[in-house]
């Protein structure tokens, strides 16, 4: 059964490579550019090569699945709401 929970992996090495679709061979890759140092660093995600196929990419380290994306709009709705409801209270009673 699925959770509506934002689903947060810490290791991507044993997601199915995106080329050949195999699991778990997936292992990490030294960063080659200026740019890979940028997204490595930014510790959302790690650059991976794939041992089978040898495919080399960046793969985020948090996704979103199935219901998540029903809650993610529920919590940002509900922060709307409150924004505009706070606004409101400091616009009518505090500020005068």
């Amino acid at each position: 059964m699925k959770t509506g929970n934002i689903t947060i992996k810490m290791d991507s090495a044993f997601d199915k490579c995106p080329e050949c679709k195999s699991v778990a061979m997936l292992r990490r890759s030294h960063s080659r550019s200026a740019w890979e140092q940028i997204l490595k660093r930014s510790k959302m995600g790690n650059i991976y090569r794939c041992k089978q196929c040898d495919w080399r990419g960046f793969k985020f380290g948090f996704s979103l699945r199935g219901l998540s994306f029903k809650t993610f709009f529920i919590y940002a709705a509900l922060i709307l709401a409150t924004a505009v409801v706070v606004r409101f209270i400091i616009t009518k009673f505090v500020i005068r």
